[in-house]
């Protein structure tokens, strides 16, 4: 399971960084059509097709890194008040809200992409169709989500392994060591 975690963790770091270098290279292309539009009046076609397609890749890329490092925005002051093992229990409902939220959205792209597949739905300039950048980004959301089980399998073991050191009297809130 720990080897597991660390290749899905690893592939979501290589992910993010292929989002990285998506919206880099988006970035000097919307730079090189700024100086040939303003200088020489000869703006670059499609610019605004490339953005729409690629920022949903690029935006979907970063989000299995985001949940593989937990940089989520959290507050753990309720936590820290109860003790580890309630703090823990918080973390664990988090992570399954997150876990809920991830998925859903995932599960809803699907037949987001397939009204995009059926209708044929194209970018304006290029003529792109709009249904392969989307799948990509549903993929990266699909992964995301099982990024975000692998944390909750490790809240509901921290949980328990808490819980475990709470009932035999070493946890450092709640045992006496940890009062005087």
């Amino acid at each position: 399971m720990a080897r597991l975690d660390r290749i899905l963790r690893r592939g979501a770091h290589w992910l993010a960084l292929l989002g990285f270098v998506g919206l880099l290279a988006l970035a000097v292309m919307m730079t090189v059509d700024a100086i040939l539009r303003t200088f020489f009046s000869a703006p670059l076609h499609g610019v605004n097709d490339v953005s729409a397609v690629v920022m949903a890749v690029v935006i979907a890329s970063c989000i299995p890194a985001n949940l593989s490092d937990r940089k989520n925005i959290s507050v753990e002051v309720l936590g820290a008040v109860l003790g580890l093992w309630v703090n823990d229990l918080l973390r664990l409902f988090s992570s399954l809200m997150i876990f809920a939220v991830v998925f859903l959205m995932a599960w809803q792209f699907v037949p987001f992409v397939d009204g995009m597949y059926s209708s044929g739905r194209r970018t304006w300039v290029l003529a792109w169709p709009l249904w392969p950048w989307w799948s990509v980004a549903t993929v990266f959301l699909y992964y995301a989500a099982i990024i975000q089980a692998s944390n909750v399998i490790q809240d509901i073991i921290a949980v328990f392994r808490d819980f475990g050191r709470r009932a035999v009297g070493t946890d450092p809130v709640t045992s006496d060591k940890g009062a005087r």
